[in-house]
């Protein structure tokens, strides 16, 4: 099995000290915490000369005041401070246990497999040695759940350097311990050898094996010793998308709007749905599709009860609405090609614009309850006027707020009325599921929540 340092970074406690000017080339810097983690497993490297600096008091014990109550965030930086300022096995034992509870899996075995290889000094208090007791058993149950990766590289003779997660390996005839749930990046180089580049996801316990298949340089010599032909000889380990960059379309979108929503703002409401239709012009931008449309929506509503939450049963309405609003959306997708060619594709992102209602009205009626029945607003008549029909003045009233909620046009938002004249568009998540038949052609079936409800669409585009 390979041992620790062959998967850690040139800077860890458990592997041989890298100088900066050793560093492979393009090797990105690790984030702050990680270089934290680091120093602390350094202290616990070093644990079997004597401890010459002690850390701070103050650190290593409000640190693991902290990390015993459970909130190891705020522990953390504490215990890392502590072990960096002096090692002891019982703060190490309590940082690995917070990496791992924060899902830091891989880095809290690194330090519990570390102490147990630790030989005890005499400075050790009781709980150095406890932690030194437990730690073999927290190790191996934290190995079990690492996943191990096994690289088949071809030709097999070739004389090559591999790196996992930024970590030098140095026996590839074992499975490589890698960090779980985390994007890690494969690098193979040898000279003569174009560089492999994969980037994985591994999931706690998983194996897998990833055959890497070496392409020769341009100009490089073969086994036999002649010489290859000069010109473009690399082979992708993918094709790239054969699609056009730009593209131009139309799309059906309609919003299902179930009455629960409409309840949120009002009592009353019905399942109702609102169709529309527009133009489209996207492009690609590296591993995103940016969308801009043009759209016009129908928001036609028949005669349905509302009124405001916690009123009284004199306080029902029935709106009705023909309202038609153009909106001007940008959709920004991720794109995630389910094939090499990028024939299929799921995008998801989000939908950002701002809707104008140009056309139509809201109009508001005080409604009563029919044969003086109460509690079933989806029975109640509109009204005629004040008191009209006669006897219903306790509905049909001529308060300054309903005067003129007898199927007249509503006011606008601005004017203290229902109707909306300018209006925001969101679409979060958004989620297009892309199938291009041929190079030029794509369809789209769309899903997602708006403000307003579920949106569906469907829609296809030309590319150039």
């Amino acid at each position: 099995m390979i041992g620790p340092k062959n998967l850690l970074p040139d800077s860890s406690p458990l592997g041989d000290e890298m100088p900066a000017s050793a560093r492979p080339p393009g090797r990105p810097a690790s984030p702050p915490s990680r270089r934290w983690g680091r120093v602390g497993l350094l202290a616990v490297f070093l644990c079997s000369f004597p401890v010459a600096a002690q850390a701070k008091p103050a650190d290593a014990k409000k640190g693991l005041a902290l990390a015993k109550s459970g909130d190891c965030v705020a522990a953390v930086p504490l215990l890392e401070r502590a072990e960096a300022d002096g090692h002891r096995p019982a703060t190490a034992a309590a940082l690995a246990r917070c990496h791992v509870s924060l899902g830091e899996v891989f880095l809290g075995w690194e330090i519990f497999d570390a102490l147990a290889r630790e030989k005890p000094t005499r400075e050790w208090t009781a709980d150095d040695r406890a932690a030194k007791a437990s730690a073999s058993k927290q190790a191996e149950e934290l190995d079990r759940r690492l996943p191990r990766l096994t690289l088949r590289i071809k030709p097999q003779d070739a004389v090559v350097d591999v790196l996992v997660a930024g970590r030098p390996v140095e026996d590839l005839s074992e499975p490589v311990r890698a960090p779980p749930d985390e994007k890690i990046e494969i690098r193979v180089s040898g000279e003569g050898f174009e560089e492999f580049r994969q980037s994985i996801v591994l999931t706690e316990g998983q194996k897998k094996t990833i055959s890497v298949e070496l392409q020769r340089e341009a100009g490089d010599s073969g086994g036999d010793g002649t010489p290859k032909p000069e010109g473009p000889s690399k082979k992708p380990t993918s094709p790239a998308p054969t699609g056009p960059k730009y593209w131009m379309g139309a799309r059906f979108r309609g919003l299902l709007v179930p009455t629960f929503v409409m309840n949120i703002v009002a009592d009353g409401g019905t399942t109702t749905y609102w169709p529309g239709g527009g133009l489209t012009f996207g492009a690609r931008v590296g591993d995103v599709d940016l969308v801009t449309s043009v759209s016009v929506t129908s928001y036609a509503l028949s005669t349905t009860p509302f009124k405001p939450h916690d009123t009284p049963d004199t306080e029902w309405e029935l709106v009705e609405s023909d309202l038609v609003g153009l909106a001007a959306s940008l959709d920004v997708l991720y794109v995630i090609p389910l094939d090499p060619k990028e024939e299929g594709a799921i995008k998801i992102g989000a939908g950002f614009g701002l809707g104008w209602a140009f056309a139509g009205d809201l109009y508001r009626w005080q409604s009563y309850p029919k044969d003086g029945k109460e509690g079933d607003p989806a029975t109640y008549q509109k009204c005629a006027g004040p008191n009209n029909p006669a006897g219903t003045f306790r509905y049909c009233n001529q308060l300054d707020k309903d005067a003129e909620r007898y199927g007249s046009a509503d006011k606008t938002w601005s004017d203290g009325g229902a109707r909306p004249v300018v209006y925001p568009w969101l679409a979060l998540p958004l989620i297009d599921f892309a199938y291009r038949p041929i190079d030029d052609l794509g369809l789209d079936l769309e899903v997602g929540l708006t403000l307003n409800g579920f949106l569906t669409g469907v829609g296809a585009r030309y590319g150039f």
